[in-house]
């Protein structure tokens, strides 16, 4: 066979995406969070893009005009829609309707949270003339919230105060180190020792005294020393308190009386030892945590109006997209000779990126609008008799609705919020599959169905739990069917234990 090069002309179909399509499919799946940051890279990579945000007033007229852009563009894309719930929908994009958030903290007229520096002689002395000129500083100072301590910072306080001798304080700081947001110890003491080229008993004398300090139970190794700890602390360690501690797992299981038969006493004097572990904390330094969850705002909103419910975007952390045409056609202008072509092209090629962005962020905004209005029309009763009200809803029901593709509402639903009259949430969680119904009627949501379980979990009675066949039955009195292994799989997710670990429970209250 002849090998040698050649060239063949070939034809072939085929779909590209471009840098520029990539984008606007990742603008679907943003929050306005990611929005607002995505754009504020765009302003310092294109020189003609300006990001008017809700917190800058300067730009206010140029809020209106992009506003007024993307209101007309996401009404337009609202016009069939309009009319969906009932015949009494109000579904819009308003800016000024008053729908949005308000995060402004001075628009409120609460003011108990605010300070006025009225009265006060900052630099210059107050009370007698000898008071110095620092004084009013000093006082303005103290009105300024100290910094909560974390865990660490509030031991190290302790060890600086308990321990003198500069070798154990090294210990003690490297077990500090080794300390867990819950106040228990997260490294073995073998490793300390190592860490510290010390024995073993030098760490463990250094840890006997650390476990000492506030609060009771810090520096455990483990859940069983942390009680003994904080009952040592309390005066409440005595024998019974003792076996107990030692046999946790068997407490676990509620054997009341293998425990009194251990301990030589009655079950009445274990039923008391446990109501007085019960006060203990288990996880001593978790008041000192200071990583708190913080909440970010919603992307969309909901809130009721004359004529129905009326969907917005939130206004409030969702930036507007600028476009300074003027400076543009001024650089074009300005430049001369050779640097007048180059000045024009790159003029040309940012404002056309600019206007492109522009176009993409306004339809983001009005898909986003039309598919969380659509899912809103079919879940109105949700909003109005919660969780019990939830219909079964997929993908395939809103992207035919709304004329767009299912991967299209996947990504729009993925990581966007919605505030409701219910609360917040997850645009995702309106989707439920359906489960059958013993009639011939509609559906009914998993998630509602699973809201059935708990509410007839939280209504048996007291030391006689239902078995999941029992809870299957009642469900099904209710027009719903469900096999017992689907109500064993939903009791799971809703963290619900099985009806032997319940009746256990009510045991150990009923002793308690």
């Amino acid at each position: 066979m002849q090998l040698m090069p050649s060239v063949n002309l070939k034809q072939k179909q085929s779909l590209v995406m471009t840098p520029q399509l990539q984008q606007a499919i990742k603008l679907l799946q943003m929050t306005n969070m990611d929005i607002a940051a995505f754009l504020e890279e765009q302003v310092l990579d294109n020189p003609f893009v300006e990001v008017s945000s809700p917190d800058k007033p300067d730009d206010g007229e140029k809020m209106k005009t992009s506003d007024a852009d993307a209101q007309e563009s996401a009404h337009d894309a609202f016009s069939d829609v309009d009319n969906g719930l009932n015949g009494t929908s109000d579904l819009s994009s308003s800016i000024e309707n008053g729908t949005a958030l308000a995060d402004d903290p001075t628009a409120h007229s609460d003011l108990e949270n605010r300070y006025s520096s009225e009265g006060l002689d900052l630099g210059r002395s107050s009370g007698s003339s000898n008071a110095g000129p620092d004084s009013d500083w000093d006082d303005l100072i103290g009105l300024v919230a100290d910094r909560p301590a974390s865990l660490r910072e509030f031991v190290l306080r302790q060890i600086d105060l308990s321990i003198t001798d500069t070798k154990q304080r090294f210990i003690a700081y490297e077990l500090t180190d080794a300390l867990e947001p819950s106040g228990w110890l997260g490294r073995s003491v073998e490793d300390v020792a190592d860490m510290c080229t010390c024995t073993i008993d030098d760490v463990e004398d250094v840890l006997a005294v650390l476990q000492t300090l506030e609060p009771e139970g810090v520096f455990a190794r483990d859940l069983a020393e942390c009680l003994y700890i904080q009952a040592r602390e309390q005066g409440d360690l005595c024998e019974i308190m003792a076996l107990v501690l030692d046999n946790l797992d068997v407490l676990g299981r509620g054997d009341m009386q293998w425990l009194a038969r251990k301990a030589k006493c009655d079950v009445s004097d274990i039923a008391d030892i446990l109501v007085r572990i019960r006060e203990f904390n288990p996880k001593p330094g978790e008041g000192f945590e200071s990583n708190q969850f913080i909440a970010s705002a919603p992307d969309v909103v909901v809130t009721k109006g004359k004529m129905g419910w009326v969907v917005d975007l939130n206004r409030s952390t969702l930036p507007s997209l600028v476009i300074n045409e003027d400076y543009g056609n001024k650089v074009a202008a300005t430049s001369r000779g050779v640097k007048k072509d180059e000045a024009k092209n790159f003029a040309g090629e940012a404002l056309g990126s600019a206007r492109w962005l522009k176009r993409a962020l306004e339809q983001r905004n009005s898909t986003t609008l039309k598919i969380s209005g659509e899912i809103i029309r079919h879940q109105s009763e949700f909003l109005v008799h919660g969780l019990a009200a939830l219909k079964p809803l997929a993908l395939k029901d809103v992207a035919e609705a709304v004329g767009m593709h299912e991967s299209t509402v996947s990504r729009v639903t993925s990581g966007l919020t919605i505030s409701t009259p219910k609360g917040c949430f997850a645009l995702k969680s309106f989707f439920s599959v359906s489960i059958a119904t013993t009639d011939s009627g509609d559906g009914t949501a998993a998630a509602a169905v699973r809201n059935m379980i708990k509410e007839i979990v939280d209504g048996e009675t007291s030391g006689k739990p239902l078995s999941d066949d029992a809870i299957a039955a009642l469900v099904a009195k209710k027009g719903v069917k469900l096999a017992r292994r689907t109500v064993a799989k939903y009791r799971d997710m809703l963290r619900i234990p099985s009806s032997s670990e319940r009746r256990r429970q009510a045991r150990m209250n009923v002793a308690s």
